[in-house]
């Protein structure tokens, strides 16, 4: 007589071989999903990286010389290395002005790390009150530290100057991040050649663009009108009439 059916014994095979199949399965779509994971965040991080350092590029190549006060009244250099609370704190031009709003579009902007986020302060005017507080913006998340030096011509690294350092003035910042992601990050930006106030140097001295721009500024002349008759010589020129 004819069996129909499986055996016991062909069930659990068939059982054990869908099971190690789906496993197998199981663990690959689960190594998929890890890896696309771990793309998107690393595109995030870089995306947030690019856009963090296109802000802050546009805010160094912007520096204007201009100096503000505080909340204290106290007056603040154009550039301020490492004095109060931020590492480095600035005044920039080019901030936008869509609306046409009867305002500066000059921007005081500082920088520091708190509590593992490297955040861009902005201010809305230049000269504080006492209740004038910053519009915080944060750039990267998962920031160590944020260091700031000042390389002077001859390649020396200073933390900051004073006013009594007027006679060597630096010519390029030097800006640290360290990161989880991405290890420490070193940017170094041009100064302008006139560095008149950087770190309370409040003073501009004369320097020889000043003297040279003096020496290019020439006196009008008055040029004769093409109707005017010629001068008439006169009678010492031993010309008769």
């Amino acid at each position: 007589m004819r069996r129909l059916g499986f055996t016991l014994l062909e069930v659990l095979i068939a059982m054990a071989i869908f099971s190690i199949v789906g496993l197998a399965s199981f663990q690959l779509l689960q190594s998929v999903r890890g890896i696309d994971r771990a793309t998107n965040q690393q595109t995030a991080a870089y995306r947030e990286l690019v856009r963090s350092l296109s802000i802050m590029d546009r805010d160094f190549i912007q520096l204007v010389y201009r100096e503000i006060r505080d909340e204290l009244g106290d007056r603040r250099a154009a550039v301020s290395v490492n004095e109060g609370y931020y590492p480095i704190e600035l005044t920039r031009q080019g901030w936008n002005n869509p609306l046409k709003r009867p305002r500066s579009e000059l921007q005081r902007v500082g920088y520091q790390v708190v509590e593992g986020e490297l955040q861009r302060h902005l201010w809305f005017v230049l000269d504080r009150a006492e209740d004038t507080e910053p519009v915080v913006q944060t750039l990267m998340s998962g920031i160590q530290g944020l260091s700031v030096y000042l390389v002077m011509a001859d390649g020396d690294r200073r933390e900051s100057i004073s006013g009594d350092d007027l006679d060597e003035l630096p010519v390029a910042i030097e800006l640290t991040i360290s990161s989880d992601n991405w290890g420490d990050i070193t940017r170094f930006y041009d100064l302008p050649v006139f560095v008149g106030e950087v770190a309370g140097a409040a003073i501009a001295p004369e320097g020889e663009e000043g003297e040279r721009a003096d020496e290019d500024i020439e006196s009008p002349r008055t040029e004769p009108s093409p109707t005017s008759p010629p001068p008439r010589p006169s009678s010492d020129s031993g010309v008769d009439a």
